[in-house]
């Protein structure tokens, strides 16, 4: 691990307890501001499902070979494609994942990987500069392979966050329209060319329909999450 690499390391403190730290303050924000608070969050919160394999920091870190390596190559080849990370955000993907390999178990941790090198490679490939992808420009065969993985790794990516599995507390019905709802809602970011949650006038007439529909859906799966 070059200095860089340690330099990085001294500056971030990467918070123990995630989950209890997530519930602490979603309930001090409720109480301190009310219903903005709570409208706050839960927009926070449904960009935060988005973009969980990138952002969400978590326990101690260990001083090892880079797991995020495995997956994007390096930090180097990463902000080739993704110009908006930063080694901040690799290095707390890398605690992410170090986690998963915790808490997962090792077969588990396995099948998380594999799902999880099929969004990565897909964010390199077909993503934008923020990382986000405008799935209707994707062939169909590769959709296919993309669209299973998500659907297969919503769930460790709720049990990461302390969240219960969207796919057991959602009708098989409203699971699929979950998943939809995040594409939708990554696309338009993608096609907006903008790395945090638009606001409605941002978006182009002919997609506000349909990106509202997204971001209501998951409003309510964020906050059936919260309070199962």
């Amino acid at each position: 691990m070059d200095n860089q690499f340690k330099q990085e390391l001294t500056k971030i403190e990467i918070p123990v307890e995630l989950h209890e730290r997530s519930k602490l303050g979603i309930n001090k924000a409720k109480k301190e501001m009310g219903g903005r608070a709570t409208r706050f969050v839960k927009k926070r919160l449904a960009v935060a499902v988005i973009a969980a394999c990138l952002m969400v920091p978590t326990g101690a870190f260990a001083y090892q070979a880079l797991l995020a390596d495995d997956l994007y190559g390096s930090f180097d080849n990463l902000k080739k494609h993704v110009a908006s990370a930063t080694m901040e955000s690799y290095l707390l993907f890398d605690a992410k994942l170090n986690q998963a390999s915790g808490e997962l178990g090792q077969e588990q941790f396995e099948q998380f990987k594999d799902l999880l090198n099929v969004v990565t490679s897909a964010k390199l490939e077909y993503g934008d500069k923020n990382g986000n992808i405008d799935y209707s420009q994707i062939p169909a065969e590769q959709m296919k392979e993309i669209k299973v993985a998500m659907y297969e790794i919503q769930p460790y990516f709720d049990k990461l966050n302390g969240l219960p599995s969207s796919k057991e507390i959602l009708t098989n019905e409203e699971y699929d329209q979950y998943i939809q709802a995040l594409m939708t809602y990554e696309t338009a970011m993608a096609q907006l060319g903008v790395s945090n949650a638009p606001e409605i006038d941002m978006v182009p007439a002919d997609l506000q329909e349909e990106f509202i529909e997204a971001q209501e859906y998951l409003n309510y799966v964020n906050e059936k999450q919260i309070e199962y």
